[in-house]
């Protein structure tokens, strides 16, 4: 039987072409639909007005199912979660509670604000899913973020969060981890160290710390591939259960784009994420 609210989406989608009105994001959320989740909007997870997250509850649960928290990229200087429903939509879909905060940006905070603000929000996720598990999952300065609260336990445990009985894990797509040099503004006034000394992610990754999924493009010309090459080996050398894909052909926004329903027959990469999840709720 054809599901005529997928052609709906499509035509939402053709329209905006149409009318050449929609930026590349919102065309996608126009043309996403919502019928696979309840959104519940802005719910505080501090008192600033970028401290805030949206949450998409799947109309139908996986059972024992981790909840996702997907922190977004933007060079630590833009983005909000707004433009992330067509991620809600890609994960509720397949059963998964999703959750997307905003953070504090650059110039009003420089690190470790935003990691900071990520911590407070997985607190805040904690206490609206008491006794399940949460898997971590951001693309480039997300993806930092995220992997920041994986590596190093003292973010969570300055919140009231164990990591290790709370985290599942992290899929980090196109992150940049202190693998290469920072000598670009304005990440050389964002992060004081430039990664290269606990603010780095290869630098912190230990022992015991959870499974991660690593992802990037080979053609991705933002964020050197090296990033994830480099904290997988790190991470495996530790003992660490670590999974990485480097997708042919994929650049640095395509590892976003691909989670769209619309694209996600581009590469496989939702469906090795999902293949994944199961993995670490197991």
């Amino acid at each position: 039987m054809m599901d005529y609210r997928v052609f709906a989406g499509l035509g939402a989608l053709a329209l905006c072409l149409v009318l050449a009105a929609c930026s590349p994001v919102r065309l996608l959320n126009t043309a996403t639909p919502s019928f696979n989740y309840k959104q519940k909007q802005t719910i505080a997870f501090g008192e600033g007005e970028r401290q805030s997250m949206d949450i998409y509850r799947a109309k139908s649960p996986k059972e024992d199912a981790p909840v996702l928290v997907f922190f977004y990229g933007g060079g630590w200087t833009w983005g909000e979660k707004a433009q992330y429903k067509f991620v809600g939509d890609a994960f509720a879909s397949a059963g998964y509670d999703v959750v997307i905060p905003d953070y504090r940006l650059y110039p009003k905070v420089k690190y470790p604000a935003f990691v900071e603000d990520a911590a407070h929000a997985v607190a805040r996720v904690a206490q609206e899913f008491p006794d399940r598990k949460i898997v971590l999952m951001g693309h480039s300065a997300g993806a930092y973020n995220g992997m920041m609260l994986t590596l190093d336990p003292h973010w969570l445990a300055d919140v009231g969060v164990d990591r290790d009985q709370v985290i599942a894990g992290m899929v980090g797509l196109s992150g940049p981890y202190g693998a290469t040099p920072m000598t670009d503004k304005p990440y050389i006034s964002i992060f004081p160290k430039r990664m290269t000394g606990d603010d780095g992610p290869v630098n912190i990754a230990s022992a015991g710390d959870p499974p991660v999924l690593l992802i990037t493009g080979s053609d991705d010309e933002t964020v050197d591939p090296k990033n994830t090459t480099e904290l997988a080996r790190i991470l495996r050398e530790n003992g660490v259960d670590v999974t990485e894909h480097v997708y042919p052909e994929l650049t640095h926004i395509d590892t976003a784009r691909v989670l769209s329903r619309f694209f996600d027959g581009d590469a496989p990469q939702k469906g090795d994420i999902l293949a994944w999840l199961e993995g670490v709720s197991g």
